[in-house]
């Protein structure tokens, strides 16, 4: 009630300024009242790198906690740990989401265990949910260090969060699944206090590295700049074909309703992404959503169900690549250009040195950070249709690429910190 009174009676300007304010103040807050708690937390962590040194030459016995099999950072690190069997016990646990209802809980759950189930093996796969008990698996004494795809402890149970975790004989880690070059990262995701209780946090790039140290509760304490070890993967995958027709990708973002990081912009260009096949024939389109966009359309009260169904079906009807799960590297290497509206792609496909096409609102540079305003000066920005249109036409078809040498440069300057090689930093930093 308060949030709409001021709405209708504040300016703008005055509005921003008391989120602000008031955004700070509760950051100030937290780090006071928690910093007992995160005091005690890094203490505790330095008995348990004690104890799991005095166990002499056994393996490191190391987990990934995995939501979403679209959000696990650590292909680069479970290959390296793969390799050494005899210094490290590496091993992948299902953890549900249990934010979003019961039944994006067991699909996700089943979908995402298939995908590891298929890459690793089922020998290197956990359950960390019993669907015939509904029951929450704790294996965390199983484990010395534990890596945390998902560091928000609202999405899982209990026993899957960093706050239970740490205080357990455990060290949980935290390698971003997506970069922050946005706000929301900086002032909401960073400050949270399970950043703060991580035993040890890897920064991606300098950018991230400055953040963290200016918007954690511990400021920086427990961070250390590796580079974005997630990326690293994608120096693995080859393009397979060239094809006759150049490939485009179209990843929209799930932010429909979110006031906080106001992004997506699905609503105004579902129907115009249905039509892009017709208007171009020699272009092949991928269809690339964020794993929750749909979720949240049906969730938010935007579309039903059926709806989705459909809009799925007239997506391949239309001759659109439908592209759902797993890792998306592969779709990268072999595109030739990416149209999206997705903060953490707005970093990750610079990695590819290729032309990218952001979808803006009219105010995106106030949802931007530093390194997210830095990036899209690479990027060419539609606001509208035709603006999208001219990029498909003059950039893609017609190879009038006029940010090419600009964005290589900035990519391998400013992003690529040890790549593909940043796995190796991380793997440094958690070998007690």
């Amino acid at each position: 009630m308060l949030r709409k009174t001021l709405k209708k009676v504040c300016p703008k300007f005055l509005l921003d300024t008391i989120r602000s304010l008031y955004s700070y103040a509760r950051r100030k807050y937290h780090a006071i009242k928690y910093r007992p708690l995160i005091v005690a937390t890094h203490a505790h962590y330095k008995e348990v790198e004690e104890k799991i040194r005095n166990r002499g030459d056994k393996p490191l016995r190391f987990a990934s906690y995995v939501v979403y099999d679209s959000t696990f950072g650590a292909y680069g690190l479970m290959d390296l740990m793969l390799a050494e069997p005899q210094k490290y016990f590496p091993k992948i646990v299902i953890c549900p989401d249990v934010a979003r209802g019961e039944h994006q809980l067991k699909e996700q759950y089943n979908k995402t265990k298939e995908f590891f189930v298929k890459k690793y093996g089922a020998e290197y796969v956990i359950d960390g949910y019993d669907e015939a008990t509904g029951t929450f698996k704790d294996v965390s004494d199983q484990f010395d260090v534990i890596y945390c795809a998902n560091p928000y402890d609202a999405m899982v149970n209990k026993v899957h969060g960093v706050q239970y975790l740490s205080k357990k004989d455990v060290l949980p880690v935290y390698m971003s699944y997506g970069c922050m070059p946005d706000h929301y990262g900086c002032k909401i995701i960073m400050p949270m206090l399970e950043i703060s209780l991580f035993w040890k946090v890897f920064a991606d790039n300098k950018f991230s590295y400055k953040d963290y140290k200016k918007n954690e509760l511990c400021k920086g304490k427990n961070v250390c700049l590796t580079g974005y070890a997630k990326m690293d993967d994608l120096a693995k995958f080859e393009r397979r074909t060239v094809s006759a027709k150049k490939r485009i990708i179209i990843a929209p973002h799930h932010t429909v309703n979110n006031r906080e990081l106001p992004l997506s912009n699905f609503l105004k260009y579902s129907d115009f992404i249905l039509e892009l096949p017709k208007k171009y024939p020699e272009i092949e389109f991928i269809f690339r959503p964020h794993p929750l966009l749909f979720v949240n359309m049906v969730n938010e009260g935007f579309w039903t169900e059926k709806q989705v169904d459909e809009y799925i079906e007239q997506i391949q009807k239309n001759g659109i690549v439908y592209s759902v799960g797993g890792d998306y590297f592969d779709i990268f290497v072999n595109s030739d250009a990416m149209i999206h509206d997705c903060s953490s792609f707005v970093v990750e496909y610079l990695y590819t040195e290729k032309p990218c096409c952001f979808v803006a609102k009219p105010n995106y540079k106030k949802i931007f950070s530093e390194l997210g305003k830095s990036c899209l000066e690479n990027y060419y920005i539609a606001f509208e249709k035709q603006q999208i249109m001219d990029f498909i036409e003059n950039v893609i078809i017609k190879d009038n690429d006029s940010l090419k040498e600009k964005r290589t440069v900035y990519a391998k300057k400013h992003l690529a910190i040890n790549y593909p090689n940043a796995s190796k930093k991380v793997l440094e930093e958690i070998s007690l």
